[in-house]
């Protein structure tokens, strides 16, 4: 019975989605009375001898998959110009097919020629090509996102189940392949640690959940601005690491200070509440030096500047 309570949940999620969409379940319903009602009140029905079973099957079954397009676009989609457009299109393609359905039923009188205008005017074809040229931007805006994340997933198994960010150990792994395998370029990696708050905060006024939601939204944020080649990792509680290639130290630190003022001017909204929090990130970049023996001196270099920062705060702070 396992099997018959996971379709029923996927049922009536499936139908809560849906209603989302009442405007355009409206109009389907509005348009198929009203083709029937103008059919059967200005028509009549043919005799049963006339009817060509081949052709109502036909166009009854393109009717019907139309709709079931319809139901599964709004079941998969948010309420949005792509969907609205989507949305139009199928309900077009629908009122044609389905005048055509008719007309295997029900002849209308030579007065009346609406229904050729119902059966040929293209507006639903019109209406979904527009909505494939707006998803297919939607795509590519989407597609350049993932590729962010495309790396991330390729190179490693241990991610982390918060942010799906590589873990520490994948930081290490980066490091001693570029000082290992690109040694001629190895001056050319930044090294950036990140200490972002108020992580601490927020978990303790607020609960853990909003703590891991706060660094799914703050990791998620500087992959955005960060380049294809740059690897972002999750050390520990608001903590993050990024490796910069192909850097030098003035592009490196340009890049560092903009993601600095990005986080802090972002501000996250708790969960159902009415406060919020204004981020703040604390930031140090070492670059790669050859005169390194081993590549975790970038890193213990990188924790010792982070460090200090840490303490000149505390000490302007409270001193």
């Amino acid at each position: 019975m396992d099997w018959f309570y996971r379709w029923r949940y996927a049922c009536i999620d499936n139908v809560q989605k849906i209603m989302r969409h009442k405007i355009w379940l409206t109009l389907l319903v509005f348009v198929f009375l009203l083709l029937l009602t103008l059919n059967f009140s200005q028509g009549e029905l043919k005799p049963p001898s006339t009817w060509a079973w081949v052709d109502i099957i036909g166009e009854g079954a393109s009717s019907l998959c139309v709709v079931i397009w319809l139901l599964l676009v709004l079941s998969m989609r948010p309420a949005g110009q792509v969907t609205n457009w989507f949305a139009a299109g199928f309900i077009g393609i629908f009122a044609s097919n389905f005048q055509d359905f008719l007309d295997e039923w029900v002849h209308l009188p030579l007065p009346y020629t609406w229904d050729s205008w119902v059966e040929s005017l293209p507006i639903g074809l019109l209406a979904l090509t527009i909505a494939f040229c707006l998803w297919r931007k939607e795509q590519g805006q989407i597609d350049r996102y993932l590729l962010k994340r495309q790396a991330i997933y390729h190179n490693t198994t241990t991610l982390d189940h918060t942010t799906s960010l590589p873990k520490f150990a994948h930081l290490n792994a980066q490091l001693e392949y570029a000082f290992a395998k690109e040694k001629a370029n190895w001056q050319q990696h930044a090294l950036v640690l990140i200490d972002i708050a108020p992580f601490s905060e927020i978990s303790y006024r607020y609960g853990g959940r909003e703590a891991d939601r706060f660094l799914v939204v703050m990791s998620e944020l500087m992959l955005l601005a960060l380049r294809e080649e740059d690897v972002l990792c999750h050390l520990a509680g608001g903590r993050f690491a990024i490796v910069m290639k192909n850097v030098d130290q003035t592009l490196a630190q340009q890049k560092a200070d903009r993601l600095k003022a990005f986080i802090d001017q972002f501000y996250f909204s708790i969960k159902d509440s009415e406060h919020g929090v204004s981020a703040h990130a604390m930031m140090v970049l070492v670059m790669a030096d050859n005169s390194m023996k081993a590549p975790d001196s970038l890193l213990k270099q990188a924790i010792l500047a982070l460090s200090n920062q840490h303490k000149l705060v505390q000490s302007n702070t409270f001193g």
